[in-house]
């Protein structure tokens, strides 16, 4: 009975020290530095501009299509910190032949739409100035990472013919010595919900 008690105050003991206990929570909507952010502290969705972005969202334009699947996760410990974002997957038709499609992927670590934890103002870049002082835009990235290549994605939020949409801006930077762009297409998209 000694020793099952000196196991479970030893267990206990080791839980409770490698455990991480939030430092403080900082509305996200104030802006994220990864290189000075604050140890243990959670960086919240407080005013839950990200929500609206979750769903599935489809472009089309004859046989292509572009379809999105965004997921948000919260309160997710990064190693320094916890934070709310949003991240997915993508499928990429041209002319009714896919050009990539990473909605089965279940590893975490090799997204198709990932890190998308900035919220955007009108003054912030890309400029919106069609966008009002309240309304937040959601920026992140997007990886081909059949051919290693990343990209910027930028999500506003509108409405077309009465639907819930999402404009999306995608523009490429290459990271590779190869040079190749990406297989997804980059410029303006409407996708609407599905």
């Amino acid at each position: 009975m000694k020793n099952i008690i000196i196991t479970v105050i030893i267990i206990f003991s080791f839980a409770t020290a490698n455990a991480q206990i939030i430092s403080t929570t900082i509305d996200i909507d104030n802006g994220i530095s990864f290189h000075n952010s604050i140890t243990n502290a959670y960086y919240k969705d407080v005013q839950g501009f990200m929500t609206p972005f979750v769903g599935t969202w489809l472009y089309t334009n004859g046989n292509t299509s572009f379809k999105i699947v965004l997921t948000k996760y919260s309160m997710e410990y990064t190693g320094e910190f916890y934070i709310d974002y949003i991240a997915g997957e993508y499928q990429y038709i041209e002319s009714g032949v896919e050009i990539r499609n990473t909605l089965s992927n279940t590893d975490s670590f090799k997204r198709g739409i990932w890190d998308c934890s900035l919220l955007l103002k009108s003054t912030s870049k890309p400029l919106c100035p069609t966008c009002s002082s309240s309304e937040r835009r959601l920026a992140g990235a997007i990886s081909d990472l059949d051919w290693d290549t990343h990209g910027s994605i930028t999500f506003k939020l509108i409405t077309v013919g009465g639907q819930p949409a999402i404009e999306a801006y995608i523009w490429g930077d290459v990271f590779n010595d190869l040079h190749h762009e990406m297989a997804t297409p980059t410029g303006t998209f409407t996708f609407i919900k599905q």
